[in-house]
C-alpha cells in the first residue's frame, strides 16, 4: 500500500533513507538555507520526495528574506509559512509582513503553498483570499472556517494527533476525500502528538493508520484510499486545486 507524507521535518539521513526504501511520496520542509542544503543532498534526484521552503512564523525575526529568497527559487513548494499566536510570542504584525511577502512570491512564481495557521485561522483565511495560490493547511486543528477554506480550493493534511485530538478527528471525518492528505510533521511531531517515543521503524505502520481510518470513514478499500491520497498530493504539487 502506497504511503504519503504531505509535510514532514527531517533531522537525519536515516529518515530519508526510510522514505526512499518505503517509496513514500513526501514533502520535506526546509526552514533555513542550511536545512535546505542538507535535505537537498539527502534527497538527491528522488522523484517521490519534494522539498518545500519558507520562513516559519516562529522564525520571522531570525531568518531574513535575503537569505531565503534564493532557496525559494530552487524548490517546487513554498512553506511552511503562516500566522501563530498560540505557540509563539512574536508580534503578529511582523509575522504578517513575512507571511504576505512569501505569498506574493508564490503567486508570482506559480508555486503551491503549505500554510501554518494556529489561533489565527480567521485572519489567515482573510489573507489567503487576496492571493491566487494553491494551498495546503497543514495539521489544521480548528473546527471553524473549514468550508470557507474548501471554497478557496484548499487541501488539508491530517496531523498524527487525529486519534487523540478531537478537532483533528473531526476534520478527518468532515473533509471530502479529494481534499485530504496525511502528514507526520516529522518523527518529533509524531512523538509529541502521541506522547510517546517512536522508533524510526514504526513510521510506516503509524502512517498507514491514517489510511485505515479514512478507509473506514469512506467505506473504501485501503489501497483505493492510498491511491487517492497520492493523486491528491501530486495535484497539490502541481498547483492544481
Amino acid at each position: 500500500m502506497q504511503l504519503i507524507d504531505a509535510h514532514t521535518h527531517v533531522d537525519n539521513q536515516q529518515f530519508v533513507r526510510l522514505l526512499k526504501r518505503e517509496k513514500v511520496y513526501a514533502t520535506l520542509n526546509c526552514g533555513s538555507p542550511a536545512e535546505f542544503e542538507q535535505n537537498q543532498a539527502w534527497v538527491g534526484r528522488n522523484r517521490r520526495l519534494k522539498l518545500s521552503a519558507g520562513i516559519h512564523p516562529w522564525q520571522a525575526d531570525q531568518i531574513k528574506w535575503s537569505a531565503m529568497a534564493p532557496i525559494l527559487k530552487q524548490v517546487p513548494v513554498v512553506g511552511e509559512i503562516g500566522l501563530d499566536n498560540v505557540w509563539t510570542k512574536l508580534p503578529l504584525q511582523l509575522q504578517q509582513q513575512v507571511f504576505t511577502k512569501q505569498l506574493a512570491y508564490a503567486e508570482k512564481a506559480h508555486k503551491p503553498v503549505i500554510i501554518h495557521a494556529k489561533g489565527q485561522e480567521k485572519e489567515t483565511l482573510r489573507i489567503l483570499k487576496t492571493y491566487f495560490n494553491t494551498y495546503l493547511l497543514h495539521w489544521y486543528s480548528s473546527t471553524e472556517y473549514i468550508e470557507d477554506f474548501l471554497d478557496l480550493g484548499c487541501y488539508f493534511s491530517i496531523g498524527p494527533s487525529f486519534a487523540t485530538e478531537e478537532s483533528v478527528h473531526y476534520l478527518l471525518q468532515a473533509l471530502p476525500l479529494n481534499k485530504v492528505l496525511l502528514e507526520s510533521d516529522g518523527m518529533a511531531g509524531m512523538t509529541w502528538a502521541l506522547s510517546r517515543e517512536l522508533p524510526l521503524s514504526a513510521y510506516p505502520e503509524q502512517m498507514s493508520t491514517g489510511i485505515q481510518a479514512l478507509s473506514r470513514i469512506h467505506h473504501l478499500a485501503p489501497v483505493k484510499v492510498a491511491a487517492q491520497l497520492v493523486a491528491n498530493l501530486q495535484r497539490f504539487w502541481a498547483g492544481k486545486n
